[in-house]
């Protein structure tokens, strides 16, 4: 890993807050990928292109495909973004030739760039649907859905409270443009260094939500009210994410500090309040695109309830969450045969919707890297 030394450069610009310091790396990082085709690969088709790697012989079409796309890469055509959700699938890997494998293609495609993490990008969606509604002026949601790899679990920074403010801040910024500078294979080596990455104990929530689902099966009378109801569901458990961005709003706008000044039951109001707000935009079928990850959260999820036949598979929870990071923010979505299903289904229609072209076959990837490609060959 190499060190990046920043302390000076920063001590001797000392006027820019910690927030505003981040925010200006991740506009220039959107900057830098616009012009440029973002493709987001599920966990399926990076094992895809580490197979084309490893058994080329044997995995011909995958080699094809892995080809393709460290051209486009090379030639500033195409980047291959990942999430928390790839970062956590991946690292499960229990064979560390393969695990090392699979980072250093992500390292090689992704340019460094994942998503924010899932919570920060429905607090930035909720945040940029509500400024705009009130006419203030806003970043585009997508010029600051993206980080570098090392924030791809979630941002975090150095805090300390007996550091002098300008100290701290200073810290901050050289601590920052060190985590913005490593690779995916720094952060494997960091944590092997550390103990290793131990067992990842696997979600197991299927069954418990199949039992829900069948139990429930009947209370819905249109595929809309199903909808509503996964919107509900989504409200009641992301409440205190709500509560805490109408603070974090107030306090924003007043300048006066609310942490642990409000009663449990003036929090609840507010929670209601919202709540209530955010289900009546999407029952009067007001919100559009905008509030993207609720709506492809509560129609994946409501998508599979609706449907007799289908039963809730365990690692759902990381695919609809793939699909709510491709959809609104890249261009093409490659995944399971499945999740491109019900994407693309007509109730749902999320392809046509956020114009993210869905696939699960390989052969229809490496078409359209194929047509990407002839703007080199051009």
């Amino acid at each position: 890993m190499q060190f990046i030394n920043t302390f000076e450069h920063h001590r001797n610009n000392p006027s820019q807050s910690f927030d505003d310091y981040y925010r200006s790396l991740k506009l220039e990082l959107s900057n830098s990928l616009k012009g440029k085709k973002l493709v987001y690969l599920d966990t399926k088709f990076w094992v895809v292109l580490r197979n084309g790697f490893n058994f080329p012989s044997q995995y011909v079409q995958e080699k094809h495909l892995l080809d393709l796309a460290i051209m486009l890469v090379e030639s500033d055509i195409c980047v291959f973004p990942i999430s928390e959700d790839v970062f956590m699938e991946v690292i499960k890997q229990t064979d560390l030739k393969t695990l090392h494998r699979t980072v250093s293609l992500i390292d090689q495609l992704s340019n460094g760039v994942s998503s924010i993490n899932h919570e920060e990008r429905i607090q930035l969606e909720l945040l940029h649907y509500w400024y705009s509604a009130q006419g203030k002026e806003v970043y585009a949601a997508e010029d600051l859905a993206w980080t570098k790899l090392a924030y791809t679990m979630g941002s975090h920074t150095f805090e300390q409270t007996n550091v002098p403010l300008q100290e701290k801040v200073l810290i901050q910024k050289a601590f920052t443009d060190q985590m913005w500078s490593i690779s995916m294979q720094d952060m494997i080596a960091t944590i092997e260094s550390s103990g290793g990455i131990g067992h990842i104990p696997p979600l197991f929530m299927a069954d418990k939500i199949n039992e829900g689902k069948f139990s429930h099966q009947n209370e819905a009378k249109s595929f809309e009210q199903m909808f509503l109801h996964e919107v509900a569901g989504w409200i009641d458990v992301y409440g205190s994410e709500l509560n805490n961005m109408m603070e974090y709003m107030y306090e924003q706008q007043t300048g006066t500090k609310l942490q642990g000044s409000r009663s449990k039951t003036e929090e609840g109001k507010t929670k209601k309040l919202l709540g209530n707000t955010i289900y009546n935009l999407f029952r009067l079928n007001k919100v559009g695109k905008a509030l993207p990850s609720i709506r492809i959260m509560s129609g994946l999820y409501a998508a599979v309830r609706w449907d007799k036949l289908q039963k809730f598979q365990d690692h759902d929870h990381h695919d609809f969450r793939h699909a709510a990071t491709a959809l609104p923010y890249c261009d093409y979505f490659f995944t399971e045969k499945r999740l491109t299903h019900l994407i693309t289904q007509k109730k749902l229609s999320f392809d046509k919707l956020y114009g993210c072209e869905t696939c699960s076959k390989i052969d229809r990837a490496i078409e359209i890297l194929e047509s990407l490609a002839k703007v080199i060959k051009d």
